[in-house]
């Protein structure tokens, strides 16, 4: 059951369905994509998987005697609430569940363009990019809220849904500070604040630093395995749309129908129909 590295939250996956698969295929990457993938797939953690105590997604203890399986399923999951070093996390952990947790990485070297495959391990990777301490920052009074030592700033760390409403560029640097940093905001603060941020909660983007195996150059790579992973869960679902169209052609379901089966049987139902129309289609044998 993964447990999301900068709150701590223990949460359990419900299985795939049709719908997973169509906001993949329709939504592409992105972090809007991500958020609206865990918002779907992810559910809250219950005391008998979890163990007494577990946090839950909505920052709550899970009482044994109280917690009701069933109530807690239908409570929606408000991954725009997480940080965005979270939603990473969780986006990583549905692509290893799915293939496994070697990923590989294709990028091409800046000097010789010789082709550069990084290989490495999510678990590594995670490990790699887990929360520190800050040096430079307290826990404030207000939950959730740091202040940076022997100054008057104070800081929270960015939801996905304060970057998402924010947007890129300039203006949306500018939004993100206004939304998470209170007090002074000089220049010098705000790099601190953001210093401390990038401790507190790292994301999975970062650079990986390599050799050319070509040309012995240096090379280094922007590397985001939260969009890698959702390329791959991307390619994944990109069957949805013709095992809806054969499944309606075959069965005469309604799509919405065949969009609520998890995904496993959609796919198993698909392969049925072919084997058979292709069975159908065989020419028959030739007389002795």
């Amino acid at each position: 059951m993964p447990r999301t590295p900068v709150l701590g939250l223990s949460v359990r996956w419900r299985p795939s369905t049709g719908h997973d698969d169509l906001l993949l295929v329709e939504g592409r990457s992105g972090l809007s994509t991500a958020v609206a993938l865990v918002g779907r797939r992810a559910g809250r953690a219950h005391a008998d998987e979890a163990g007494p105590g577990a946090v839950r997604p909505d920052g709550e203890g899970c009482d044994p005697e109280a917690c009701d399986p069933e109530a807690c399923d239908r409570k929606g999951f408000d991954a725009r609430s997480l940080p965005v070093g979270d939603v990473d996390m969780l986006v990583a952990d549905l692509r290893r569940e799915r293939l496994g947790d070697r990923l590989v990485a294709e990028a091409s070297c800046a000097h010789c363009s010789a082709r550069i495959d990084i290989d490495f391990s999510l678990t590594g990777h995670l490990r790699h990019h887990r929360p520190r301490p800050a040096r430079s920052a307290v826990p404030a009074d207000e939950p959730g809220w740091w202040r940076l030592r022997h100054t008057r700033t104070w800081f929270r760390l960015p939801t996905a849904g304060d970057v998402l409403a924010a947007g890129a560029g300039r203006e949306g640097h500018r939004a993100l500070v206004e939304a998470c940093v209170r007090g002074d905001r000089s220049a010098g603060a705000v790099r601190a604040a953001e210093r401390a941020m990038a401790s507190l909660g790292p994301t999975l983007r970062g650079d990986a630093e390599g050799t050319c195996p070509e040309c012995a150059a240096s090379v280094s790579l922007d590397l985001d395995v939260r969009e890698l992973c959702l390329e791959e869960l991307v390619f994944l679902a990109s069957g949805v749309l013709d095992e809806v169209h054969l499944l309606a052609s075959a069965y005469h379901w309604k799509e919405r129908d065949i969009l609520d089966l998890p995904s496993s049987r959609r796919i198993h139902y698909a392969e049925r129909v072919r084997a058979s129309w292709s069975a159908e289609t065989l020419p028959e044998p030739a007389d002795a």
